[in-house]
């Protein structure tokens, strides 16, 4: 039989000893796991470089777009992400979308509204899927929330690209 009368297995180990021999290793790799010994950082490298991101909106009025300044840090809203700090600020003629007569779109002008680019340098990761800053996946053209200085703004990603030298930093 595999157990005898006293509860040995072959005769020679008892069910016992195989318990506490068990929780014996369990609590080490335990102890090990919480103690630090366990750390999957060790095996990622950080793929990050310097990236240049380009912001754009079509129109905003003028207040809140001489509200932000070069070196001011740049978050995107929603997710709360820092994409970096800002590097240059360009206004120009508003772009006001309506109807005209004929019921067509058409583009016109605003007195006290501009359209902004603004040039943010950050950290993250430019591939074929995307730009991955943090945990977060971001396009071209997609549309965020940016707050930039004391100014929020809701426009889109224009453009996106790594800035050169920064290879392997």
């Amino acid at each position: 039989m595999l157990i005898d009368d006293k509860g040995r297995i072959f005769g020679k180990v008892s069910i016992v000893d195989i318990i506490l021999v068990i929780l014996v290793f369990v609590a080490f790799g335990f102890l090990w796991y919480k103690l630090g010994g366990y750390s999957n950082k060790a095996s990622i490298t950080d793929k990050t470089e310097k990236i240049q991101i380009v912001f754009y909106q079509e129109e905003i009025n003028n207040f809140a777009a001489n509200n932000v300044n070069i070196g001011d840090p740049a978050t995107e809203a929603l997710q709360n992400i820092r994409l970096g700090k800002v590097t240059d600020i360009k206004l120009d003629k508003a772009i006001s979308w309506g109807s005209d007569i004929q019921g067509r779109q058409v583009s016109s002008e605003r007195k006290g509204y501009s359209s902004i680019y603004i040039t943010m340098e950050g950290k993250g990761i430019v591939g074929p899927n995307g730009i991955q800053i943090g945990n977060h996946l971001y396009y071209i053209g997609e549309t965020i929330t940016l707050r930039a200085g004391n100014s929020i703004f809701y426009g889109k990603i224009y453009s996106v690209e790594k800035i050169k030298g920064d290879v392997g930093k």
